[in-house]
């Protein structure tokens, strides 16, 4: 199968890092900092998507491209069996065609900047359908905040309709403990194989119902920024970001934090609170009074976190 990315990838094996054009604009960032995810569905080829569920059940053989330091094969058996078969990171086809995939990278590069770390760990969320809902839960080590210091995905290697219980998020529950009234339903992932979620890793999050029979695997892993942020992804000649939709009351402040975190400048949401900018509304006669104020107070992203990151 022919490599998936064209002559603008540019990928550093020896650092295990990426870079290529960004695809994401202005609004689309916005999005993703509004709602806290983006879903792509059916990227990776049928033909990956078989041969990554033969590889995580022991159908085919390891081909790895280099053992890490301090490692055996017996190590990387013993690992491809357990929940977290991270050696599947070692094999070429896999890095081609599903971590460097050219709609998930081009996603990436513009949320993480250039020359984006590659993933470390994979988890296998392998469930034997039919299952009740999981709980709705945010990850372990979660930290609510404007920064993005990296950014999770779930891929499916198989079809996942709902009756097969794909990952269920709650949109623009990434900026704080969404736990003591959880949502009754919310964003499902569902999708033909090789569909890819791109989401903040701190999102309310489950595995959905399932109704039908059969294996669902979904992969978990991380990507990293490795340069400071700045906006470089694809600018927006009309954008402007004093009118920029942000979202409503409670959301708007946090979320226009992460955006002009993301621009490299974090320290420009100065909130000066009631009507204030990033408050707007499709009533609004003038742009809001506060945009990029020197003086105002930031929000307070941390104040109940029971997780003792405050």
């Amino acid at each position: 199968m022919p490599c998936p990315y064209d002559c603008l990838m540019n990928y550093d094996g020896d650092h295990w890092t990426f870079d290529c054009e960004p695809t994401l604009t202005d609004s689309q960032v916005v999005e993703f900092c509004r709602e806290g995810h983006l879903l792509l569905r059916g990227v990776v080829p049928d033909e990956i998507n078989r041969r990554t569920c033969d590889y995580l059940e022991s159908k085919v053989k390891m081909n790895p491209s280099w053992i890490p330091e301090g490692m055996t094969n017996e190590d990387l058996e013993r690992i491809r069996t357990t929940h977290a078969p991270s050696t599947i990171l070692l094999e070429d086809w896999f890095v081609d065609h599903v971590l460097l995939n050219a709609p998930v990278s081009g996603a990436i590069r513009s949320l993480l900047g250039r020359d984006v770390g590659l993933p470390v760990l994979v988890s296998d969320h392998r469930c034997e359908c039919p299952q009740e809902a999981q709980r709705w839960h945010h990850d372990a080590d979660h930290v609510f905040g404007p920064e993005l210091n990296f950014v999770e995905v779930f891929y499916f290697p198989q079809d996942t309709p709902i009756e097969l219980g794909p990952s269920e998020m709650a949109p623009s529950t990434h900026i704080r403990n969404s736990l003591d009234n959880p949502p009754q339903s919310g964003v499902l992932s569902d999708g033909p194989a090789g569909t890819v979620a791109i989401h903040h890793q701190s999102i309310l999050h489950r595995r959905s119902r399932s109704t039908a029979e059969g294996t669902r695997h979904m992969l978990k892993y991380s990507y990293w920024p490795t340069v400071p942020p700045q906006r470089d992804w694809v600018l927006e000649p009309r954008f402007n970001p004093h009118s920029a939709d942000y979202g409503g009351h409670n959301l708007a402040r946090y979320v226009a934090h992460i955006y002009a975190w993301l621009s490299g400048k974090p320290e420009g949401v100065n909130l000066i609170g009631g009507q204030g900018w990033p408050s707007r509304n499709v009533n609004d006669i003038a742009p809001r009074y506060g945009f990029e104020a020197r003086e105002g107070y930031l929000p307070a992203w941390r104040s109940k976190s029971p997780d003792g990151y405050a």
